[in-house]
């Protein structure tokens, strides 16, 4: 069982239940997974707490740890050269029509290597979020929110099928 942890925590544990409630939509904005429990993903616990009959102080000890979805270990960190299902499902996301209007889409075949042409779409997708256009996906990158200001809440992560998929 995970470590209780309340505001002001850091650390893994914090990341864990960032991405927990991440997945649930249930913390906003969805990221970055920080692994710093500030004031949103208190919010977010208290609300979550609320909602199940807990109580509601904000902090995460066993009985909330028990209630919150099974963990999953965070989505893989995807960079030049890396291969496999995930660098196709990320490819195949960043070329899709829906993403088209909001970045340059990736224009490459979806065949699961992290090369030139993702990078660059990657970059294109980080930009357009307004987070570090490192060209590396990781957790800053999965859980940027596709459609924002929609009723879609959509993260990176989702939209890749992650969570069905690979964990």
């Amino acid at each position: 069982m995970p470590a209780t942890i309340g505001p002001g925590s850091t650390g893994d544990d914090v990341k864990r239940l960032q991405r927990v409630l991440a997945r649930q939509l249930l913390w906003k904005p969805f990221g970055p997974i920080t692994g710093m429990f500030d004031a949103s993903l208190e919010t977010s616990v208290k609300d979550f707490q609320q909602s199940n009959g807990l109580t509601v102080d904000g902090i995460v000890g066993p009985a909330t740890w028990a209630k919150l979805p099974a963990y999953r270990e965070a989505s893989p960190t995807l960079r030049d050269g890396s291969t496999g299902p995930g660098v196709a499902w990320l490819q195949q996301v960043m070329k899709g029509s829906a993403v088209a209007i909001l970045f340059p889409a990736y224009a490459g075949a979806v065949d699961g290597i992290m090369g030139p042409q993702t990078v660059i779409a990657l970059k294109g997708l980080q930009s357009w979020a307004g987070v570090a256009a490192t060209g590396v996906a990781e957790d800053t990158t999965w859980f940027i929110w596709l459609a924002p200001g929609t009723a879609q809440q959509l993260t990176v992560e989702g939209a890749c099928g992650f969570t069905r998929n690979l964990l």
